[in-house]
């Protein structure tokens, strides 16, 4: 191995070993919140039911485990999943001082806003998911019921819907920041965006009809609305950046 070689490889095995740190810190606050929420796990489920019991047919407000350990696995994978959103400040901020060495000093600046406006999003997408989406999506299946048909729903069923939906809404809600982060690494002008928003605003309404398990309209118009603001709140972000950097 020449010495260009050698100079090329130095700043790559720099870049794995900070990554790992960065991945530990990230892990290490993802335990420590699972930790929080095992402790608090059935608290946190019972919440995460109520949107599917408000839709539930009287007399019919419970779900059902088919194995002995299943509420057990349950609780533990409800609390890695609490334990990424309660961790997720810092893991924002671990990933914007791994991208920070990239950044130019006036960039820089902007580390608090980036992981505070990050957390809001993805937080406010998950809530959004849960109090305005969730009892749509609910009533839209158990609609299909008749006096022959009856839902027996089982925990890790619902579980894997209510997350899946969770996390999809969480990060559908971090628009803004990736369009900021396109104009800021010169990936995409704000021009590009702004030249663009018919196409944003079908390419968002397609979009959120495959990410919505149903077929309804609401569901759609629900989703939809806010993305198309978030896509203008990234035009508007991108702005300001753009006039304060």
């Amino acid at each position: 191995m020449d010495q260009t070689e050698q100079d090329r490889e130095i700043p790559f095995l720099l870049h794995i070993k900070e990554l790992r740190k960065r991945l530990i810190i990230s892990l290490i606050a993802v335990l420590i919140g699972f930790v929080f929420s095992y402790i608090y796990a059935d608290k946190i489920f019972n919440f995460l039911f109520i949107p599917l019991k408000s839709v539930l047919p009287e007399g019919s407000k419970n779900l059902y485990f088919t194995g002995i350990a299943e509420p057990f696995f349950l609780f533990l994978k409800l609390a890695f999943i609490s334990g990424i959103f309660i961790a997720s400040p810092v893991i924002l901020y671990q990933l914007w001082l791994f991208i920070r060495p990239g950044l130019y000093e006036k960039e820089k600046k902007f580390t608090i806003l980036f992981v505070s406006f990050g957390t809001l999003f993805f937080i406010g997408g998950a809530l959004f998911g849960y109090f305005i989406i969730f009892p749509n999506v609910f009533r839209f299946f158990l609609g299909f019921s008749s006096s022959f048909m009856s839902p027996i729903i089982t925990i890790n069923e619902y579980f894997s819907l209510a997350v899946s939906l969770l996390l999809i809404f969480g990060f559908l809600f971090e628009l803004p920041l990736v369009m900021c982060f396109l104009i800021i690494l010169d990936i995409l002008p704000i021009d590009f965006f702004k030249k663009n928003r018919r196409y944003a605003v079908v390419t968002i309404i397609i979009f959120a009809a495959i990410v919505t398990p149903t077929t309804d309209a609401l569901t759609l118009i629900l989703l939809s609305i806010p993305l198309i603001f978030l896509y203008e709140l990234g035009i508007i972000f991108s702005i300001l950046y753009k006039k304060l950097a």
